[in-house]
Formats: C-alpha cells, structure tokens, sequence
C-alpha cells in the first residue's frame, strides 16, 4: 500500500516537472516569437498614379472606380523574402489607420523589387490618406514617398470605392483655373472641382468645421456652365464671423426619395477664409 502511494507520488512528481518543461519551452519559443528581427526595409516609393492635379498634389485612387484603371505600384528598398509586410495608410483629418497585407509581385526591368496588394481590402472613410510600408518582422514604418517624377508635390491617397466616397474636394481660383487659392473671401464666389458622376441626383452642400472638426454651418452648393466646377456663395457663410483656417467637405443627400443612392461625402481639405 505504501508503495504505491510513493509510486503514484513520483509518478505526480514527474508530471509536474514535465509540465514546468513544457511550460518553460513554450515560453521560449513565444519569446522567440516576439523577438524583434533587425530592419531589412529602407525605403520605398509609389511607381504609379491616378492623376495629378492644378491644385499642386498627386491622386493616388484605391478602387476600381469610374474610368480609373490605376493599379498601385509599389517600389521598395532592401526587401527580405523572409519578412511580413503591410500597407498602412492614416487619415489626414479623422486620423482613422487601415492595414492591408503587401506581397512580393516581381522584381522589374530596372531590378527594382515592387510589392502589391489587393485594392479591395480596403474600406477606408471619405479622408485623404497617407501610406507607409509596416515591417512586421522588424516593427519598422517607412513612409511611402511620391512618385519620384512628382517633384515635390504632395500625394493623398483615398478610398475610392467606399460606400460613402462623393469625390476628392479641390478649390480653384476661378470657374475655368484649377489652381489651388491661397485664401477664400467671403465677398466672393467661390469655386470648387466637380464631378459629375458621382454627383448625379445628389443635392450637393458645403459643410464648414473648425480646425477641430466640429461642425459650423452648411450652404448650397450651385452649378455653373464650365465642366467640373461648382461654385457656393461666400457670403453664404454667416457662421463664419473671424478670418482663420477653416475645414471643408462637400455632402450630397439624394434628392429623390427611395433613390438607390445614399448620402456621399467628399475628402476634407483646410483653406484660410478672409472675412474682409
């Protein structure tokens, strides 16, 4: 009798040893795991683009949206095979951060390495974006720049094919010049880009936000003769009673009742507005 007590006793005993084994070697090999690997990724830079714009920055449109065949082209630095990529891009004014996985596509003519991903993984807000390159192996973001032939212009990336995406907001100096105003007046009319097909039976409104987003004000918006440009009036702006920077989006609400069409909204875009 005693002696199997002290059979079954050591019998527990090695059990427990065993166990603390396995547990030791689990907790190293998670610890190997959450090892942070040396950075292998040093650059990286878009090859392509949707369009460039007067306004002085470069579209770069995710989605398959109207007449936009684009396909994101992706050059990187110092790749490893070995490692895990993704592609983060952070909204300028919600400040909202979506990631989708990058993959190896090919290394071109120029023996440049060019990573893909798949354009309708995101579901990204109406925002202008910025995107950068997550090395998960090394915990490393790098900012993907500009397309190199782009100079100095600045890039925003938007979500194209998003339920609520209306168009991206531009203002323009004048019904027939796209080139961005420094400053709006409220003495003025004052003329933004326009796209008509995504604006089809859509009463379309200005919305004005404090540099903190918080809503001001809405006024109509009207339409004028020359192709891709509407117009709202400053003097339109009674809630605006000091000059300062001042956040714009443009809304459509749609205007016939039971419309398979929802309310859209434009990307933000900040401008000065002088009330003199």
């Amino acid at each position: 009798m005693n002696n199997f007590k002290k059979t079954q006793l050591v019998s527990v005993t090695k059990l427990v040893v065993l166990t603390l084994t396995m547990v030791f070697a689990s907790c190293s090999s998670n610890n190997e795991d959450d090892v942070v690997k040396e950075q292998s990724i040093t650059a990286a830079n878009f090859k392509s683009y949707t369009s460039y714009s007067d306004n002085g920055y470069t579209n770069i449109q995710f989605g398959d949206v109207t007449n936009n065949s684009y396909v994101p082209i992706i050059k990187v630095e110092n790749y490893n095979a070995a490692y895990n990529y993704s592609i983060v891009i952070k909204g300028d004014y919600l400040e909202n951060e979506y990631k989708v996985a990058l993959t190896f596509d090919k290394v071109n003519n120029s023996g440049d390495t060019i990573l893909k991903f798949d354009n309708a993984e995101f579901d990204a807000v109406p925002d202008t974006y910025q995107a950068y390159i997550l090395e998960e192996d090394s915990n490393t973001e790098v900012f993907i720049n500009n397309v190199p032939n782009q100079g100095e212009r600045t890039y925003y990336v938007y979500d194209a094919d998003h339920s609520e995406y209306l168009y991206n907001l531009t203002f323009k100096k004048s019904r027939t010049d796209f080139t961005r105003p420094t400053s709006i007046y409220k003495n003025e009319d004052i003329y933004v880009g326009f796209s008509q097909g995504f604006s089809q039976d859509l009463k379309l409104e200005m919305v004005a936000y404090d540099t903190d987003l918080n809503a001001l004000g809405r006024v109509d918006i009207h339409n004028v003769s020359t192709s891709y440009t509407n117009k709202f009036y400053g003097t339109d702006l009674t809630f605006i009673t000091k000059s300062g920077n001042y956040i714009f989006q443009v809304e459509g609400t749609p205007i016939t009742a039971g419309s398979s069409n929802t309310i859209k909204k434009s990307t933000y875009k900040t401008m000065t507005v002088n009330i003199n």
